[in-house]
């Protein structure tokens, strides 16, 4: 089984050291602090790559495309969910893993096609309620450094969003639909897809980008 491993610090060493001594196992163990790669490089071996593991480039380069599971466990929920997504839609990875720092992200993680998420504080709690206010544009989860978030979108009826295809929208730069949620039911959209009032959308977009994706999804009522 091919495993890439991305994180190294105390969890990801850990779990790597552990999977390394199954048999059948072929592990990569990526880290992006070049310091500390060198360091486990000489404990470890060719196992420990130096790396961004958000990075197309660089996952392909360490076999992503043929990884059978692969588990993100940095200390960053962002890094964490972009790596998994990236493995999962682009290269299809068997099986996604992630890391979940705040435990409050695990229903995105979700959401977002992650096979399975691990939360320590998630495990020690017996339930956690999650609750968005019944906003147009409802940040989720800020991108570390990248002036990026991920954010929850609501159509209004008589919105400018309302009955068009994703491909036809006037979108601002770095804006990327990743869902569409309809009656509850979650799809990937294509630039086909029609949005509808009422629909949910998933996106990642610009912290800048606020105001004019609130008027496109915002009715008349909403924009004055």
């Amino acid at each position: 089984m091919y495993i890439v491993v991305v994180g190294a610090g105390t969890v990801g060493y850990a779990l790597a050291l552990e999977l390394q001594a199954m048999a059948d196992h072929e592990v990569v163990l990526v880290e992006r602090d070049r310091a500390r790669a060198a360091e486990l490089r000489e404990e470890l071996g060719e196992m420990v790559v130096h790396g961004d593991g958000t990075e197309v480039v660089f996952l392909d380069s360490v076999g992503t495309r043929r990884a059978d599971v692969f588990i993100a466990v940095t200390g960053d929920d962002g890094t964490n969910l972009v790596s998994c997504q990236v493995a999962k839609h682009w290269f299809k990875a068997g099986r996604t893993i992630a890391r979940v720092n705040n435990p409050h992200n695990e229903a995105l993680f979700r959401t977002l096609g992650i096979d399975s998420t691990v939360s320590a504080t998630g495990a020690i709690m017996a339930q956690i309620e999650v609750s968005l206010p019944e906003h147009t544009v409802v940040p989720l989860m800020r991108l570390k450094e990248s002036g990026m978030e991920i954010a929850d979108l609501h159509v209004i009826a008589g919105s400018a969003a309302e009955g068009r295809a994703v491909r036809s929208l006037d979108l601002p730069p770095d804006t990327v639909i990743s869902l569409v949620i309809t009656d509850g039911v979650p799809r990937i959209p294509t630039g086909e897809t029609v949005l509808a009032a009422g629909d949910e959308v998933i996106a990642v977009i610009s912290q800048s980008s606020e105001a004019a994706l609130r008027k496109l999804m915002s009715g008349p009522e909403q924009e004055a």
